[in-house]
C-alpha cells in the first residue's frame, strides 16, 4: 500500500493546534488537552490507514496486538505470517480468522495466505484446513518451507477435490517424497489450480503421477519443478504430456538431472506447443552442442517469450567450464548471454516481440 499524506496538511494541523496555545509552554502530561487532541486525531489517522491497508505481516511481536485489531483492515488482501516462532501461536490465529464469522465478514477481501517457514507440522494443517472450510475468499496460499511430510500433502489434496476457490498453491521445500502422487491425484480432478510451484521436492519416483494428472488437466498455466532430482526420464515424460496440454505456459524445470537427451526430447515436444510463454532448465548439465540444438529447435515457437539456460556444462576445447547462458526471444534476434561477455547473433525476424513474463505472485508486505 502506498498513501501519500501530503506532511504540509499534517503539519498544518499540528501547528494550528499550537498556535491556539498563544506561544505559551504548556507541560505535555496526560491532564493536558491539547496532547489529547492530537493522540486523538492520530488514532483517526491510524484508523484510515487500516481501512486502506492492503497487504500486512504479522510478526512476532505484533501478531497477538494486531489479531485483536484485524477487522479494522476492512479491504486487506495479503496477509502474511513473519518469523513468528510459535506454530501454534500462528495456527489459532489464522484458524480464527478464518473462522470468526465477525472477522470472516471485515475481511471478505482477503485472497492470499502467506504461511512459509513457519514451522507447521501435520497437526497444524489439520487445523487450518478445517478452517478454510469457511471461508470462500482465499485462492492463494503459500506453505513454502514447512516440513509437511506426505500425510499433509495428502490431506491438503482431499481438501482441495472439493474447493474450487485456490488457485496459488505453493508448497516447495516442503520436505514430501511421495506426495507427487497425491497432486497429480488431485490435478486430474481439480479445475481451480492454475499455479502449483513443488519445487525442491525430491520426487523423480513419483513423476509419473503429475503426468497422469496433467493429462487430464486443462487449468494449470505455472508450473515449477525446480530441485526436484528429474533425470531424463522423467524429462520425456513430462514432454509427451506437455505437448498436449494446452493450458501450460510458465515452466520451471531448473537445477535438475535431465541433461542433453532429457532437454532436447522436451524442446522437440514444445516445439509448436500453442501455449508455452517460458521456460527454465537451468543448471541440468546440458552441453554446448544441446544448447544449440535446443535453441534451434524452439525458434520455430511462436508463443515461447524466454527460455533460460543458465549454469551448465559448456564444453570447449575438451574443457569443462561452468558458465551462465540466457536466450532471450526478440523481435529479431535470439541473444546467447553467458558470463564471459560473449554474444552470438542468430536471425529471427519471424519471431515475436519481446515480453517479460514474471511467473511468480508479487508479495509485497506492510509491516505494521
Amino acid at each position: 500500500m502506498d498513501i501519500n499524506f501530503p506532511k504540509r496538511i499534517f503539519l498544518k494541523i499540528i501547528s494550528m493546534i499550537f498556535n491556539d496555545f498563544e506561544n505559551e509552554i504548556i507541560s505535555w502530561d496526560s491532564n493536558n488537552n491539547q496532547r489529547l487532541i492530537i493522540q486523538l486525531v492520530c488514532k483517526e489517522w491510524c484508523q484510515n490507514l487500516r481501512l486502506l491497508c492492503t497487504s500486512l505481516s504479522l510478526s512476532k511481536s505484533n501478531i497477538i496486538p494486531l489479531f485483536f485489531k484485524i477487522q479494522n483492515f476492512g479491504n486487506l488482501k495479503h496477509l502474511e505470517i513473519l518469523n513468528v516462532e510459535a506454530p501454534d501461536v500462528v495456527t489459532k490465529v489464522i484458524c480464527n480468522i478464518l473462522i470468526d464469522p465477525n472477522i470472516n465478514n471485515s475481511i471478505k477481501h482477503l485472497k492470499s495466505i502467506d504461511l512459509s517457514l513457519s514451522n507447521l507440522s501435520n497437526s497444524h494443517i489439520h487445523y487450518i484446513l478445517n478452517a478454510l472450510k469457511c471461508n470462500k475468499s482465499v485462492e492463494d496460499i503459500n506453505l513454502e518451507g514447512n516440513q509437511l511430510g506426505d500425510q499433509s500433502i495428502y490431506d491438503l489434496s482431499c481438501f482441495l477435490l472439493n474447493n474450487n476457490t485456490i488457485k496459488y498453491l505453493d508448497l516447495q521445500n516442503c520436505d514430501s517424497k511421495n506426495g507427487l502422487a497425491c497432486i497429480g491425484m488431485l490435478l486430474s480432478k481439480n479445475d481451480s489450480i492454475v499455479s502449483l510451484n513443488w519445487s525442491n521436492n525430491d520426487s523423480n519416483s513419483s513423476i509419473d503421477f503429475l503426468c497422469h494428472g496433467l493429462k487430464l488437466n486443462n487449468t494449470l498455466t505455472t508450473l515449477s519443478l525446480s530441485g526436484c532430482n528429474i533425470d531424463e526420464l522423467g524429462a520425456i515424460c513430462l514432454g509427451e504430456v506437455l505437448k498436449n496440454n494446452n493450458s501450460i505456459k510458465y515452466i520451471d524445470l531448473s537445477t535438475n538431472q535431465i541433461g542433453d537427451y532429457g532437454a532436447i526430447s522436451l524442446a522437440n515436444r514444445l516445439r509448436n506447443h500453442p501455449t508455452i510463454k517460458y521456460l527454465d532448465i537451468s543448471c541440468n548439465n546440458i552441453s554446448q552442442s544441446g544448447v544449440e540444438e535446443i535453441s534451434n529447435i524452439l525458434q520455430s515457437n511462436k508463443t515461447l517469450k524466454k527460455l533460460k539456460i543458465y549454469q551448465n556444462i559448456i564444453n570447449n576445447n575438451n574443457n569443462n567450464k561452468n558458465t551462465e547462458i540466457e536466450i532471450e526471444i526478440d523481435e529479431n534476434e535470439i541473444f546467447f548471454r553467458n558470463s564471459l561477455d560473449e554474444i552470438e547473433m542468430m536471425d529471427t525476424s519471424t519471431t515475436e516481440s519481446r515480453i517479460y513474463y514474471n511467473y511468480t505472485l508479487p508479495r509485497q508486505m506492510i509491516i505494521l
